[in-house]
């Protein structure tokens, strides 16, 4: 006999007053942890004091915002930078999803294992790779180049605007896209496309025609996450905006909070400042998403690879080229950095050594901050694992009538750019007494972390729950299991790979993290990703490309273990 879909679970185990009181502890918690940093900014932007002296409430700080020309610049520069590296990534992306997704193009799946590692490649050590290979004069590439009759002068430059978005395009920009875009283009029928080329239409015209149109959609939601995630950039303009002073809203906002005296009231109203701002780009983004729901699987799906015919080489060949520069290229230069006596520099007579490896093995201050990242990536991992399957499962699996409330908060975070969020943290553990006596240790880390995951770690396994029907727990409980055995039983062992998968990320963003600890770390709980951008900020490119070959062993393991754990349990597969 069948159970209905609405039986209730078994009344034994917790009773329902109490498990009511939980949940709502739960709600109050994570909305706590989420909206407080946020209050904490608004008070302090109105305080016009020095830090550490008496409050003196005033408007001086939002005056100074609107008012100083160093920041209009910042935040032209943010604008623009930030349409042209979406306007090129969107275009690039759009169209190697297609091929990865649609094509017979050779090892498209391995492509897409390329895209997935270029993803987790971590920001700051693939900056300073792009740095050792074309920077001014000393550049790798460079220098090489200077050697032809024809070449006056470096060709290239990664310290200037157009280096930016080269970098950015290097990193995660192109290759979210990619991840993004694949699965939709996968999903959709192929009818149209062959109707297309059955009448003429050439593979690329059928791009634009037929798949563009109909996936605008998806291909809009994409593009407006994207620009959110390219405003609230940070490490790349720090490091490569500096010789040029091409700043943006978030290296004004850390230089404010990084200068003596510290101005907390100024780095408050312009973390206000840029969080306002960003609201109306995910608002539009949730508009045009529910707003333009559609389907691209029917009753009579096709899914048939178009063949690129001649084209299919040539394009693989360019394919390959630019993950082999997204991934071997600045992995490699970053390598040959730290066997430099100084970086980039070539001319000299004995050029190698190995003194920065032996160094850093003896210092006390990489060794640390090695077991720092270690521990905050576990710690976070375990933590983030246990929190978001548990609010997950809140959300979608009890009747609990905060469960919408819960769900939002979860979303908040993608509205506060890791800076900000690491200001408001910061002023947190450190104006309220009950909070200050964590303030440098780990726990704020770890804190800043699963804030920053806590989106994509509770969507995720909220999909896995919401992929589970009904009857499985209902048949825990008419076996006499309670709530909790039921869940632990049957449940979590089904979305266990898909938790195990959230793990290894939040791991390898504890581990490259910047913006989001940027403020948080001190000397005894610094983890190597913080160390890194310290020692490059003080010109120690050396040191600081022995810290990134660390940090990207550790991510690029973590993307190739969370690659082969997601296609062992059916995530990384598609039609």
């Amino acid at each position: 006999m069948s159970m209905s879909a609405s039986a209730p679970p078994p009344s034994r185990g917790m009773s329902p007053e109490a498990r009511t009181v939980l949940l709502t502890g739960l709600l109050l918690i994570v909305g706590f942890l989420v909206l407080y940093p946020l209050l904490t900014l608004a008070m302090t932007s109105f305080q016009t004091n020095e830090f550490g002296r008496d409050t003196i409430w005033g408007i001086d700080n939002w005056s100074k915002v609107f008012t100083q020309q160093r920041i209009g610049r910042a935040i032209w520069n943010t604008i623009t930078l930030s349409l042209t590296r979406q306007a090129i990534s969107i275009v690039l992306g759009v169209l190697i999803a297609w091929l990865i997704a649609r094509s017979n193009l050779p090892g498209r799946k391995w492509m897409e294992v390329g895209f997935w590692i270029a993803l987790f490649m971590p920001a700051l050590p693939v900056t300073l790779g792009w740095v050792f290979l074309i920077a001014g004069r000393s550049g790798l590439l460079n220098k090489a180049l200077s050697e032809l009759p024809f070449v006056d002068g470096p060709v290239f430059n990664a310290y200037s605007w157009w280096g930016i978005v080269w970098v950015h395009m290097m990193t995660a920009t192109l290759a979210v896209k990619v991840f993004l875009l694949v699965p939709a283009f996968k999903a959709m029928d192929s009818s149209l496309e062959e109707a297309a080329r059955a009448s003429g239409s050439t593979v690329f015209g059928t791009i634009r025609k037929i798949v563009v149109p109909i996936m605008m959609p998806t291909i809009m939601v994409v593009a407006l996450i994207g620009l959110v995630r390219a405003m609230q950039a940070f490490e790349v303009e720090l490091i490569l905006g500096a010789p040029r002073n091409i700043d943006v809203y978030s290296t004004i906002i850390f230089r404010s909070m990084t200068q003596e005296p510290p101005q907390h009231g100024v780095a408050s109203a312009l973390s206000l400042t840029f969080f306002l701002s960003i609201i109306p780009l995910v608002l539009l983004q949730q508009w045009y998403s529910n707003k333009h729901q559609y389907s691209v699987v029917s009753g009579k799906f096709q899914h048939r690879t178009q063949d690129l015919g001649a084209w299919k080489v040539p394009i693989a060949v360019l394919i390959w080229s630019l993950l082999f520069m997204m991934t071997v290229v600045p992995f490699f230069c970053l390598l040959l950095a730290t066997f430099m006596k100084l970086f980039g520099m070539f001319d000299m007579a004995q050029p190698w050594t190995t003194d920065h490896w032996v160094n850093a093995l003896s210092r006390g201050d990489i060794p640390r901050a090695l077991w720092n990242s270690l521990r905050l990536g576990f710690i976070s991992a375990i933590t983030g694992m246990i929190a978001f399957t548990l609010i997950a499962y809140v959300t979608t699996k009890t009747k609990f009538r905060g469960r919408k409330a819960l769900d939002f908060f979860t979303w908040m975070p993608t509205l506060i750019p890791g800076l900000v969020l690491s200001l408001g943290l910061l002023q947190m553990f450190t104006g309220v007494w009950v909070f200050r006596q964590f303030y440098g240790t780990i726990a704020v880390l770890v804190l800043a972390i699963l804030i920053s995951t806590v989106t994509i770690g509770t969507q995720m396994i909220r999909g896995g729950f919401k992929a589970l029907g009904q009857e499985l727990e209902e048949a825990g409980w008419a076996a006499g299991g309670s709530r909790f055995y039921t869940f632990r039983r049957v449940m979590l062992p089904l979305i266990a790979p898909t938790v195990a998968v959230i793990g290894l990320e939040i791991f390898a963003t504890a581990n490259s993290a910047v913006g989001i600890v940027a403020l948080l770390g001190t000397g005894a709980t610094q983890p190597l990703s913080i160390l890194q951008l310290v020692l490059l900020d003080s010109g120690k490119f050396e040191s600081g490309a022995v810290v990134g070959v660390v940090i990207m062993t550790l991510t690029i393991i973590s993307a190739l273990l969370a690659r082969y754990i997601g296609q062992k349990a059916g995530l990384g597969r598609h039609a």
